[in-house]
């Protein structure tokens, strides 16, 4: 009570009406800002438009490139991390403990850094030669696909010092195949 006794309640009550009327003007001229804004650039771009002076031919028949194996595998493992990216900002977010957000912190990073590593070695098993190259690590093992009909024991040994170089393991634990 005693807040009110040092203003008074039509004072508190003018204030606040001047804060809503002051609220609701800086909407209005925003608003009408951002209305103008958008009349130029839609006035630019009718000025900005191309004529077609030659007619359309549909009859032609455009290939479509159905997406190989290399690129929907690399779409379904992004679209997979991205899913797992999702989950674990969730979990940190909404985290009870200290414990499981550095958990859910520390799975992400692990995440990221494996992420850079397989494109850096499938970069370098291009760079080798080869048309394409899918690289995955695990925990304790690295397998690559690489795009040819057929691998040499050399083109073979070729790819897996790459591998053991970035990953750091053995050769033993690198697995190397071919897909055309």
């Amino acid at each position: 009570m005693r807040i009110f006794s040092v203003f008074s309640l039509n004072k508190v009550g003018k204030f606040a009406a001047f804060i809503v009327a002051a609220g609701i003007l800086s909407l209005l001229i925003s608003g009408t800002w951002n209305y103008a804004q958008d009349m130029r650039q839609t006035r630019a771009d009718r000025s900005n438009a191309m004529q077609v002076t030659k007619p359309v031919i549909t009859d032609q028949v455009v290939p479509v490139m159905a997406p190989d194996f290399f690129t929907e595998y690399r779409l379904e493992r992004d679209k997979i991390r991205s899913e797992r990216s999702d989950l674990l900002r969730e979990i940190i977010k909404n985290a009870k403990t200290d414990d499981t957000k550095h958990q859910a912190q520390e799975t992400i990073l692990k995440m990221t850094l494996e992420k850079q590593r397989e494109a850096e070695m499938e970069n370098l098993i291009k760079a080798k030669g080869f048309g394409d190259a899918l690289v995955f690590v695990r925990d304790n093992s690295v397998s690559a696909v690489v795009k040819t009909t057929a691998l040499t024991r050399e083109e073979v040994v070729q790819v897996a010092e790459v591998i053991c170089r970035i990953a750091g393991v053995k050769p033993e634990d690198v697995t190397v195949s071919a897909k055309p």
